[in-house]
């Protein structure tokens, strides 16, 4: 048994269901609506009517009923109330158990019109699935709108990138014509930073309440770790939204230059500790220098807390 008849052979099982079980539903209304225009090339009942019945199951089966197929772009056609009563009946379903108000629908297919715009949101949309992490400032490109008799296809291809530029080519294909465009766009490199949420003045202490992630432009110097800020003191006014840089605060290290510090030397079941002199400021989770007090030998260690480091090197 060929497809089409499994379908069909479907669709005629689901008809009894309907036969046998509608005398618990209301009447089964299916409202033409007076004109529709449209970018589909194929449309189901539910699209050019409103349907109401009370057997949801009913309701779906009718909905997905198709009326159209190929509408070509900028035809017109118009479906009279017997066309829908013919299209009930290819598919099962006895239209004089069904109420049709209206005597007619005009459908519109609308003309495909390939534009700048079109080729833009194109570009936009491959280039936010490929890089997560920038922010198109603009895009440059030479297209007059030109209209499609069928369906079409836009591939881009990236050509190479700089780091402000990113240069593609898109290949528009419909029927057996090839048409190809070079398009250069401008870009900034985002990252993810912590911002204040609110605007935060000269000396106050930043809390995990006052900041959150959000992306930014990348830019020199701007601090993307948010243990950094906190605990820090408002150096200059920090603008809600706006990235943060090091000469905007005062850290709050809790590993502080020339201090003494813990360092702890754990590992295979075998812990020590000692003291050393931090060689530079320390956030948590930051490796710095540190200087054994004893015997004078620098070590990589890792800051875990106030005044305490966990050795990191080798053995």
């Amino acid at each position: 048994m060929r497809c089409s008849e499994l379908l069909d052979h479907l669709r005629l099982n689901l008809f009894l269901f309907f036969l046998l079980f509608s005398f618990s539903y209301g009447e089964t209304v299916i409202k033409l609506k007076r004109y529709i225009e449209t970018e589909k090339s194929d449309l189901n009942l539910s699209q050019i009517a409103d349907i109401k019945t009370e057997n949801k199951r009913f309701l779906e089966f009718l909905s997905g009923i198709n009326v159209v197929k190929n509408l070509k772009p900028g035809k017109k056609i118009t479906l009279t109330k017997e066309d829908i009563k013919n299209i009930l009946k290819k598919n099962y379903v006895d239209p004089n158990s069904v109420k049709i108000i209206g005597d007619r629908i005009t459908l519109k297919r609308k003309e495909v019109i390939i534009s700048r715009q079109t080729l833009e949101e194109k570009v936009k949309e491959y280039l936010n699935k490929k890089y997560k992490n920038i922010h198109i400032q603009s895009i440059d490109l030479n297209l007059k709108p030109f209209k499609s008799s069928s369906e079409y296809t836009i591939k881009i291809k990236e050509r190479s990138k700089t780091s402000s530029r990113l240069y593609l080519t898109a290949f528009i294909i419909w029927k057996d014509k090839k048409k190809k465009i070079n398009i250069s766009v401008k870009y900034r490199q985002m990252v993810n930073a912590p911002v204040p949420k609110k605007d935060l003045l000269r000396g106050q202490i930043i809390k995990e309440e006052d900041i959150e992630i959000k992306k930014v432009p990348a830019q020199r110097g701007v601090i993307t770790n948010k243990e950094v800020l906190l605990g820090a003191v408002v150096r200059t006014t920090l603008k809600k939204g706006k990235p943060v840089k090091p000469s905007m605060i005062i850290p709050d290290y809790p590993v502080k230059r020339r201090s003494y510090v813990k360092v702890i030397y754990d590992r295979n079941g075998i812990k020590i500790e000692i003291t050393g002199i931090a060689l530079e400021n320390g956030i948590t989770g930051q490796i710095i220098k540190v200087k054994n007090q004893s015997t004078g030998k620098i070590l990589p260690c890792k800051v875990i807390g106030k005044d305490t480091v966990l050795y990191v090197g080798g053995l």
